[in-house]
């Protein structure tokens, strides 16, 4: 008579002691969660330094030309300290070029090697403003629409070249990653923001990139890094050898 009495106490017993149990083990993971959001910033930081990987395609060459597969099918682009370098890989491996901008410092580096051969051009100050002066000319219109890129919301404008052809395309980029002006040293600093789509078009070559991967890591500082082993050279010398460098890809 007295045993199932003795068992019901027993029960709610332990159901007390083990409601305490989960109490403390919630209490830990609550403690837990909340400092790997304080350590990691947040979800609104920890946008200043990682790696944006970009396709690139050709949409003024024709798809025939057999060359096509021997150009750069991606941009890697690197970030750190509102630093970046962008690098470019094409025929096999033969030709890489590389462009370390550093806006702090108001300078930038092309490195370029072709085979056994290896350049570098570096332009500061009034050097780089000189040097944007001599490319074409263009107008922003911001149109106030946006889009998704890589869960990123990108104000979208267009830009309209003051050429023979008054070609115009579109542009999209964002703010939310963490690189302080980072158009500041090249023809684009009417776009205030990191650009996800875009067009290039230089050495009478067309490129347009568009931003396939974001990935925020960490990047070695000698990643931006200037090889000593490269031959200095003038802007004069540099177009040059990158002229004839993209006309044997046409």
């Amino acid at each position: 008579m007295f045993l199932p009495i003795l068992l019901q106490n027993n029960d709610i017993f332990v159901f007390r002691a083990f409601s305490k149990y989960l109490r403390v083990v919630f209490h830990i993971i609550i403690i837990i969660i909340s400092i790997s959001l304080l350590s990691c910033g947040g979800s609104d930081t920890g946008k200043s330094e990682g790696i944006i990987e970009y396709e690139v395609s050709y949409p003024k060459m024709d798809k025939k030309n057999f060359m096509l597969d021997f150009m750069p099918k991606k941009m890697i682009l690197k970030f750190k300290d509102n630093k970046y370098k962008t690098s470019l890989t094409a025929g096999m491996g033969m030709f890489k070029t590389n462009f370390v901008i550093n806006p702090d410092e108001n300078e930038i580096s092309q490195m370029v090697k072709l085979i056994n051969k290896k350049y570098i051009l570096t332009l500061k100050d009034d050097e780089i403003v000189n040097s944007i002066d001599n490319l074409p000319a263009f107008h922003i219109e911001q149109t106030g629409e946006t889009k998704n890129i890589l869960n990123f919301n990108c104000k979208k404008a267009i830009i309209t070249v003051d050429n023979e052809s008054n070609d115009a395309f579109p542009v999209f980029y964002t703010d939310k990653i963490e690189i302080e002006n980072p158009n500041s040293t090249n023809q684009f600093q009417g776009i205030n923001g990191v650009m996800l789509k875009y067009q290039y078009e230089k050495y009478n070559i067309c490129m347009q990139f568009k931003a396939k991967s974001i990935t925020f890591t960490e990047v070695e500082d000698k990643e931006f890094d200037i090889d000593e082993k490269y031959e200095a050279v003038s802007e004069v010398e540099m177009d040059k050898e990158m002229q004839e460098i993209f006309n044997s890809f046409k």
